[in-house]
């Protein structure tokens, strides 16, 4: 995943909606949504919910 990929993810992961997160990244709808589809392809998942669990996979609190 690239760095912008991951940036969105994680703005995905604190609940932002795809306008929100393209105002934070200074982008448009339209290259979140790419960024978005690219990690799914990557991580061979095709939802948002999937790549949130997939980003916390392994981190457990104490």
């Amino acid at each position: 995943m690239t760095p912008r990929e991951f940036e969105a993810a994680r703005l995905v992961a604190r609940g932002l909606p795809t306008t929100e997160i393209a105002a934070a990244l200074f982008v448009s709808p339209h290259t979140v949504r790419g960024h978005l589809k690219a990690a799914f392809g990557k991580a061979g998942i095709s939802s948002r919910g999937e790549l949130v669990a997939r980003l916390f996979a392994g981190h457990r609190r104490p």
